[in-house]
This record gives structure tokens, sequence and C-alpha cells, in this order.
């Protein structure tokens, strides 16, 4: 059974907009995924969804019909729904997720074989979504947040990883010499990518064994891990071009572990 709601004071619709801020989304472990496609993975994946919510003139009636004896569905008006979306428009569904267990001994996920993308403090969500899209497509193992990066669970994001989110693990930290420590007792090198004076990235074997750092999209990678950085390596560029975005460099850079 479909329950309508008509009112912004429903306690569902006051979560949907307490958790489109980051704070709320981290103390109520909950975050908010938009669309079709993202709720059938979410769906075909078992993730744990507290209910979904449609808008009165969403038009995948067979989707609805083929979930609706398993999970809590609302049903509002569009007026009211596109009040609480993030999107432009059109989405016409959306649900409340429950984040998964925080992972307290992410050392049991990874061996000295295992491949680790690590983000510095990267802001773009474009930039954020479409590498956890190549990590998957690449095999990548795990996915390590430093403080200071922006929200993986934000809207923005979540839309860009077309789902990829629920297919690898990934942690936040703010305690990053004691991560490092960890990766570098696996065996795992540390590779740090720098715009100039290093290797280039096809002179080193970074097919497997890599914690590849991300930097900032404006400042790079930061100095403390720079430190830790067992391999630096560069893209090469010709012309007056002096960086690419990070998640091109990424990707020419994960893609390694196909290639060789």
């Amino acid at each position: 059974m479909i329950q309508k709601i008509d009112s912004t004071d429903n306690n569902k619709l006051k979560l949907v907009r307490k958790l489109s801020k980051r704070k709320f989304r981290d103390a109520e472990r909950k975050y908010v995924i938009e669309g079709t496609n993202l709720v059938s993975e979410a769906v075909k994946r078992s993730i744990s969804i507290e209910f979904i919510l449609i808008s009165e003139d969403y038009k995948n009636d067979k989707f609805i019909e083929s979930i609706a004896k398993d999970f809590n569905i609302c049903k509002t008006s569009s007026e009211i729904f596109n009040k609480h979306t993030d999107a432009e428009s059109g989405v016409g569904v959306l649900a409340v997720v429950n984040k998964s267990k925080e992972l307290t001994n992410f050392e049991s996920l990874i061996s000295s074989d295992s491949n680790i993308l690590i983000f510095d403090k990267v802001q773009d969500p474009g930039n954020i979504g479409t590498m956890i899209r190549t990590a998957v497509a690449t095999g990548y193992d795990l996915i390590i947040a430093l403080k200071g990066t922006a929200d993986i669970y934000s809207p923005k994001v979540l839309r860009s990883t077309a789902g990829n989110i629920f297919e690898i693990p990934i942690i936040y930290t703010d305690k990053t010499v004691e991560m490092i420590d960890s990766i570098k007792k696996k065996g795992i090198r540390v590779v740090a990518t720098i715009p100039e004076g290093a290797r280039n990235y096809y002179d080193e074997d970074l097919s497997k064994g890599v914690a590849l750092v991300i930097g900032n999209e404006g400042k790079g990678i930061s100095e403390e891990i720079k430190k830790f950085a067992d391999v630096k390596v560069t893209i090469p560029m010709k012309g007056k071009t002096e960086s690419l975005n990070a998640a091109i460099s990424a990707a020419i850079l994960m893609y390694e572990t196909i290639r060789r």
C-alpha cells in the first residue's frame, strides 16, 4: 500500500529536508538518492532503504508495482516533491537510504596487491562521482576520503556515480598518518601525482599494490601526503597545458591496472 502525503509537515518530508545538509547526513547516518536509476540500483543490491517517495506524476508504474510489497512507499504532489529534490526537474522518485556500517577494520579488505584510491581534499562533486565510477570500472578495491574532502553522499556526487556508489567500500578518516601507516604496512605503495619533477606514470608499474592519491583541484596534494609518498608520478603534456582535470588524471592512472 502506498501512503499519501499531503503536508510538508509530514515527518518523512522533514527528514528529507534535514538530509540536504551534511551534518544531518552524518548524524543520522542516512542520505537521499534521486532518480529511477539510483533507486533501482539500491533495490537490486539490497541496500537498506528507509522509504521511497514518488511524485504523483511519476511515470514508471511498473517499477513501483514491482517493489511495492517490499518497501515503504509514499506519494506526494509534484509541487511538494519538487521542493524536496536537489535535481533540476523530472526525477519523480527519491529514497532515504541508511549508510552501511562503518568500516572499523579496513585492513581486512585489502592485501599487498590491492589498489586504493585516496581523495585528498577533493571538492568538486562531479570529479568525485566520476572517479568513483572509474575506480569501479578499473577494479579498485577501496576508496579513502581524507578530512577536507567533499561529502560523497551529497546528491550531486551520488548522481554522478551512476549507481557505482554501491559497488565499492568507501571510508572517511581524519587520521591521515595512521591510515597511511596501515596501508604501507600492507606493502602497498603510496603514489602521489605531481605536475612536474617526477617520473612519467607509464615508467612505473601502477597495475597493482598502489594507493593512488588525488589532490585538491586547486592546491594539489597536501605536503603531509607528499612526505609519505613512495612513488611520485606525472602525466606528460604538450603545449601550454599545465594540468588536467582531477577526474581525467585519475582515470589515466587507474587504467594502468587494465593496460598492463
